[in-house]
């Protein structure tokens, strides 16, 4: 079962014990939802995933608040298309993570710990998957999201190694990949080269970067005053462009900033849910 990291923080910032309209841009199985429509009787939850699997596990895990809330199959930053009035809520949530049940999921191949096919689509009605980006990018396409997701100074190695193994076979799933990658990129006690190769792969396959400053850019200026957007991070990538926009937002007087620091996970919290080491909340409240 996916745990929602930052659950206590969230609910305070988000003030939903006070009531009101709110959304979830990545429900997930519903965990953080499930909190905001518990915690006052007159909450209604607008919410949106690109995985159709976690939705539908989210839907029966609702249940309990049925008739308070409407979930749409699609991507947070697709909002603006969807039948939701932007100026009637309260306050929003964006968990910007993979959660438990996409990393654990052996069909999604998102996680190198067991063998999968290499898939790793939030939305299996896209087309492009990972088995797509490692077996038919050419050299300069590989090496640019290796770089600049996988934050790799220097991916030539990497870069070479899949090549040279794409010339005799196709590499067809996690476990391939990961015996391909290890012969020249050995664990490290700091973040795992396989982890960042993963990465870089699932924020291509899904696109979780594209169009993501101009989303929250163009929230921050549809949102009524006193509403409220909290968004979570996992990695420096997405926490740099959330720390941007927030800043340009105050800077063009749209919202004051909440977070002066990004808020993370107690040491509790770490110890019962690890996969919340990582995780920073940066919150905003519009003003004016």
């Amino acid at each position: 079962m996916h745990i929602p990291v930052l659950k206590q923080e969230v609910d305070e910032f988000l003030r939903i014990s006070e009531g009101g309209v709110f959304f979830d841009g990545t429900v997930g199985m519903g965990g953080h939802s499930a909190g905001i429509l518990n915690a006052c009787p007159d909450n209604y939850l607008y919410g949106t995933d690109k995985d159709s699997d976690a939705l539908e596990i989210a839907k029966k895990n609702l249940e309990p608040f049925q008739g308070r809330f409407t979930l749409f199959h699609s991507d947070f930053k697709n909002l603006e298309t969807l039948p939701i009035d932007v100026g009637k809520i309260n306050g929003f949530l964006f968990d910007l993570g993979v959660s438990s049940f996409q990393l654990d999921n052996p069909d999604k191949g998102f996680s190198y710990a067991r063998e999968a096919p290499l898939d790793m689509r939030m939305n299996k009605n896209q087309s492009l998957s990972a088995h797509e980006v490692v077996n038919e990018y050419d050299y300069e396409k590989l090496a640019g999201i290796l770089k600049k997701y996988g934050e790799f100074r220097n991916p030539s190695k990497i870069v070479d190694q899949i090549m040279f193994h794409r010339r005799t076979k196709k590499i067809e799933n996690t476990e391939e990949l990961k015996t391909v990658i290890r012969r020249i990129a050995p664990k490290q006690k700091t973040m795992d080269p396989l982890a960042r190769v993963f990465q870089a792969i699932r924020i291509e396959v899904n696109g979780e970067l594209a169009g993501l400053e101009a989303f929250f850019s163009t929230l921050f200026t549809k949102m009524k005053p006193g509403s409220r957007a909290a968004v979570i991070s996992f990695h420096s990538l997405e926490d740099r462009i959330v720390k941007t926009v927030l800043k340009e937002a105050k800077e063009n007087n749209l919202i004051k900033i909440l977070t002066k620091k990004p808020v993370t996970a107690s040491d509790d919290e770490k110890k019962t849910n690890p996969r919340a080491r990582s995780a920073k909340l940066r919150v905003g409240e519009r003003i004016g």
